[in-house]
């Protein structure tokens, strides 16, 4: 159901047009081919919470292969990277996306505006990620789907989109955001997540640089909304960000205790 003009989150806007919708869907195609690394600040609300993983966290996100992610006190509480993973005959057989590649090196459709209008299958997060819902956020590509709907078929679109507006956030960050609707085509990619849950109206607000969902908010609901902050991209971070420390030397530093037997 389209709101009223009453009830318009972005009066001051004309009613998308067919070339401005088709921005938006290439926009939340194109995620992965926008950075290759992120530093994030995303506050999780509390029904989306786990155990060490609630309030502000600060992300730090290679690729897709490797995370680190730190709490309100900078200590860093969750850490996974799959570039050492073992890429043996038994890898390969156990998972589907062994098959894929990285966006890097694909070679996806794109459009005028350098965004993804058509994008082949790619290597996914796998088990990278320790929330449900930030394979969704991160590559939002379920609000468009990987292609264009064809144009001989009615309601074909995953969403529906009443609104769009071109918006800043308070860090003055270019953003496209939408008031959105799920048709009987969505599939959210994660069971226990929806970025447009049914028979919702959903505010959904893409960065316009990386592509990624910087904010989801359920009108009318009284679930608390979900944000997440860009602080930067394409950031170089070694390898030791992403991996637990180990030891190499013994610390000589330390008294190293000595057992001295009894003479009989």
């Amino acid at each position: 159901m389209i709101t009223s003009a009453s009830e318009q989150l972005f009066p001051d806007h004309p009613a998308p047009d067919s070339a401005a919708r088709r921005r938006f869907r290439a926009l939340a195609r194109s995620a992965p081919w926008l950075s290759t690394s992120l530093r994030l600040e995303l506050n999780v609300p509390e029904h989306l919470a786990q155990s060490g993983l609630h309030g502000t966290l600060g992300l730090i996100l290679r690729g897709r292969e490797a995370i680190a992610i730190s709490n309100h006190e900078d200590t860093v509480c969750y850490q996974r990277e799959l570039f050492t993973a073992e890429r043996g005959q038994d890898y390969v057989a156990a998972t589907g996306s062994s098959w894929s590649l990285p966006a890097s090196l694909t070679s996806p459709v794109y459009t005028e505006d350098h965004l993804i209008a058509r994008r082949p299958q790619i290597d996914g997060y796998q088990d990278l990620l320790p929330l449900d819902f930030l394979a969704s956020v991160l590559d939002p590509y379920e609000l468009a789907g990987t292609e264009p709907a064809s144009l001989d078929l009615a309601f074909e679109h995953p969403t529906y989109i009443h609104e769009l507006a071109e918006t800043r956030s308070s860090h003055g960050r270019a953003q496209l955001s939408a008031v959105l609707t799920a048709g009987h085509n969505y599939h959210p990619r994660s069971p226990v997540f929806a970025l447009v849950p049914a028979g919702t109206q959903t505010l959904i607000v893409l960065d316009l640089d990386t592509g990624i969902c910087v904010e989801r908010r359920v009108l009318g609901s009284s679930e608390a909304p979900l944000g997440i902050t860009v602080l930067a991209k394409n950031e170089y971070y070694i390898d030791s960000l992403f991996t637990s420390p180990t030891p190499t030397m013994t610390d000589v530093r330390a008294h190293i205790p000595w057992t001295v037997r009894a003479t009989p």
